[in-house]
């Protein structure tokens, strides 16, 4: 028997424990939504698997339960939470798979309100599970605005820059290389990943916020050229992404517009629009807030390990 394998399983079953235990003093309602569903969020990065029954279909499995859980919120449940699967279209590599484990919760309330309970959340399941480290303890994790980290770190602000603006400061600075094809999430991205992430010294976790509002098609606006939105990173890898949500229908559609036009100019499938998810957006009331954390993500963080196999040892290896 390997014994590092069970331990893995007792961690995550404790893991599991603690999460529930936190939303449910809380006062959160656990919900279950469906796995497959007939049509998805059009997102540019993120591709599902495809499922048929027979000779019907495609239907998909979920990538989040975004869209669903929002439909929830419209029986006034202020405050919900679901630990589900979910699967993408990924390489299997160190950090991503096809098949994994996701928290995911809503709430009244902003965006800063939430990044307030996911260090909650973390302080809380590190102490049940006697992390002795200091760090996840900490009263507060430090917030970076992502164009202040730009500013900092290479001295571009791309939020005042074009696309062409900011391929010429990239080449200049000789900090990423810039092909024809990139758009300016290409650009912004490789920066971020090569030479921002990088430069970010912190032991404990901390939060980026303020994104480009072209990444995020689901997040509430924040001026001209932002949204309302978080990542959280543990030495350097995203563990939870999160957001305002925006609750208004026709601008949403315009953006699942555009990023359906997007997905076809890359040669990806487009998504029709699910009437029920715009119709849900309209009968809630009030300002909200989601986020979603990896579940496995997480327990490679709080184990100190480097390898996301090392934490699903019986996932199928496609």
């Amino acid at each position: 028997m390997n014994k590092e394998i069970k331990e893995y399983i007792l961690t995550r079953h404790r893991l599991l424990k603690y999460i529930r235990e936190f939303f449910y003093i809380n006062d959160y309602i656990e919900v279950e939504t469906p796995n497959l569903i007939n049509t998805c969020a059009p997102d540019i990065y993120i591709d599902p698997l495809k499922v048929y029954v027979g000779t019907k279909g495609p239907y998909y499995l979920h990538t989040s339960p975004e869209m669903a859980m929002k439909k929830i919120l419209t029986y006034q449940l202020k405050r919900i939470f679901q630990i589900c699967k979910a699967y993408r279209v990924e390489d299997m590599d160190t950090i991503h798979s096809i098949e994994f484990t996701m928290l995911e919760w809503y709430r009244e309330g902003s965006y800063m309100d939430l990044i307030k309970e996911v260090g909650d959340l973390i302080r809380f399941v590190g102490e049940g599970l006697a992390i002795k480290k200091d760090r996840f303890m900490k009263k507060e994790y430090k917030v970076y605005e992502i164009e202040g980290l730009f500013r900092e770190k290479i001295g571009i602000n791309p939020f005042l820059l074009t696309r062409q603006e900011l391929a010429k400061e990239a080449r200049l600075k000789k900090i990423v290389t810039v092909d024809k094809k990139d758009t300016w999430n290409d650009i912004f991205f490789k920066i971020f990943i090569q030479e921002i992430e990088p430069a970010i010294k912190e032991d404990s976790p901390y939060f980026v916020i303020d994104w480009p509002s072209s990444i995020s098609s689901m997040a509430k606006q924040k001026g001209k050229k932002k949204v309302e939105r978080f990542e959280l990173y543990i030495d350097g890898l995203e563990i939870a992404n999160g957001y305002s949500e925006l609750m208004d229908s026709k601008r949403l559609k315009e953006r699942f517009r555009r990023e359906n036009l997007a997905r076809k100019r890359l040669g990806k499938d487009t998504f029709h629009y699910d009437r029920e998810f715009f119709h849900a957006i309209d009968s809630i009331h009030g300002e909200y807030a989601g986020v979603s954390i990896g579940i496995d993500r997480l327990l490679m963080a709080l184990l100190c390990k480097e390898r996301i196999s090392d934490v699903l040892p019986l996932r199928l290896n496609v």
